[in-house]
């Protein structure tokens, strides 16, 4: 898929910013995904990076997993978008790239990018499949450059560069969400309230970000009341 023009992205993000605390609906996976490059806040990371999502966000947006996963799946399998594994306990989901922000976020490195956009599409990439590509020196330079992690002796998660920054301020925002729930004496607070309240230093996503990733995971729920959407601590 495309990237929307700067001047349709600033028209969408008006728009979020004027309904935001009304959590959307979408009948296409496509226009939940342009919806969230609207709402990222590239410019808030110093130096700015590519937007990231995540998946258990349109999961929120798009009431239909099943659909959302075949279609995030087509869309990895034409090359459109890369499907990275994000690492954190709050949310056991996958981070999305459009693939030409994920070769951007590479610059000396274009073999490796596009042999993971067009060829190798899993998750992870053991060792000798590498070796089929890249010397022991290149692949230690990849690590080492972030376009990959560690997952056991030997496997690679497939990563980018700018993950690690974007993880960071994922993983803050995300606990700094349910710590502020967890504070309230029904562990829960309108969707409006958490609008105008601050997830503190280092959350720099936006609690809109990350009240959709954790609705969509599950950690959270969406009570619908008079005065707007409730969101509610999952208890059990």
């Amino acid at each position: 898929m495309k990237r929307k023009s700067d001047s349709a992205i600033a028209e969408e993000t008006l728009v979020a910013k004027k309904a935001s605390v009304v959590i959307p609906n979408f009948i296409s996976v496509d226009d939940a995904l342009h919806f969230l490059y609207g709402i990222f806040p590239s410019l808030s990371f110093k130096p700015a990076i590519r937007p990231t999502l995540v998946r258990s966000q349109i999961y929120t947006l798009v009431n239909n997993r099943t659909s959302v996963d075949a279609h995030l799946n087509k869309l990895q399998n034409t090359g459109k978008i890369r499907l990275l594994k994000l690492e954190d306990e709050t949310d056991d989901s996958l981070g999305i790239m459009l693939s030409e922000d994920y070769t951007a976020s590479f610059k000396d490195i274009e073999r490796f990018t596009s042999i993971v956009l067009m060829e190798q599409r899993a998750l992870c990439v053991n060792k000798s499949t590498l070796l089929k590509t890249f010397s022991d020196t290149q692949i230690t330079t990849l690590v080492q450059s972030g376009a990959l992690t560690t997952r056991t002796s030997g496997l690679w998660w497939v990563s980018s560069p700018c993950l690690g920054r974007f993880l960071k301020a994922y993983k803050t925002g995300q606990r700094a969400l349910l710590a502020m729930l967890r504070r309230q004496r029904f562990k829960e607070l309108l969707l409006s309230d958490i609008a105008k309240r601050e997830l503190g230093k280092g959350a720099i996503l936006g609690y809109m970000y990350h009240v959709l990733a954790h609705l969509g995971s599950g950690t959270l729920v969406s009570v619908p009341t008079a005065s707007g959407p409730l969101i509610r601590l999952r208890m059990g």
